[in-house]
């Protein structure tokens, strides 16, 4: 994930979901979030900043004690 941004705006075929910061489309297990429906693409959009945002959560904790799950 390029960070806890994402956007979603009008492609050619459809909606997508792209990095804020890179402009790149987001890629999901290899393939390019674009061509969706604008419900699925704002769905996909808050589902990977929620993802994102529970990975920097334990990327902190592990900073602490890598052992220790809490």
């Amino acid at each position: 994930m390029c960070n806890r941004r994402f956007i979603v705006r009008k492609a050619r075929k459809g909606w997508g979901v792209y990095c804020a910061h890179t402009g790149e489309p987001a890629r999901v297990n290899g393939r390019e979030q674009t061509g969706l429906s604008r419900e699925a693409a704002t769905e996909l959009a808050s589902s990977l900043k929620i993802l994102a945002y529970i990975q920097a959560e334990l990327d902190g904790r592990r900073a602490g004690n890598p052992h220790t799950l809490h």
